[in-house]
């Protein structure tokens, strides 16, 4: 697994089949559409498409929830558990990297399901407006549609490591 890096290494949710996960990967995997992406750019000159695909979204410019069972296998060594999650957090704010818990602020929930996907990626990058068409991208605390046996950031009392 990778470790969460603030707006490099993100942790994003998913939900697909009724099922949540959390992962942390590289911020760019979830431009959901990269055709729209490019775009941007070439309307400027600059480069195309295939510049921007990483390794995981080959032949999928357009995540969906058509395809996202080929994604999701394609991060599963991306997955992050829970108690992972909560023991990174917890040891970073013992070594009082307390301004370092933006590294672990969730950035990402997407739900191919429903096909929303919510941003709270904290720089200027605007994810929410690169979705395919027919989904619902919105910028927004999601924090409250997490369901609560996934919230990584309660510690066992029940505290949310963001307010220690």
């Amino acid at each position: 697994m990778l470790e969460p890096i603030y707006a490099e290494n993100v942790i994003g949710g998913v939900v697909h089949k009724k099922q949540f996960q959390w992962y942390v990967t590289d911020r760019e995997l979830w431009y959901l559409n990269y055709v729209k992406f490019a775009q941007g750019f070439e309307n400027e000159g600059d480069l195309a498409i295939d510049e921007y695909i990483e390794p995981e979204r080959e032949g999928i410019e357009i995540l969906s929830s058509e395809n996202a069972e080929l994604f999701l296998k394609r991060i599963e060594s991306y997955k992050a558990e829970v108690p992972t999650l909560l023991k990174l957090f917890e040891d970073k704010i013992e070594r009082g990297d307390e301004e370092d818990a933006l590294d672990f602020s969730p950035s990402f929930l997407v739900n191919f399901d429903q096909k929303t996907f919510y941003s709270m990626f904290p720089e200027p990058a605007s994810f929410e407006e690169y979705v395919p068409s027919g989904w619902k991208g919105t910028y927004k605390d999601f924090t409250a549609l997490i369901p609560e046996t996934e919230k990584y950031w309660v510690n066992k009392d029940g505290e949310s490591l963001f307010e220690v």
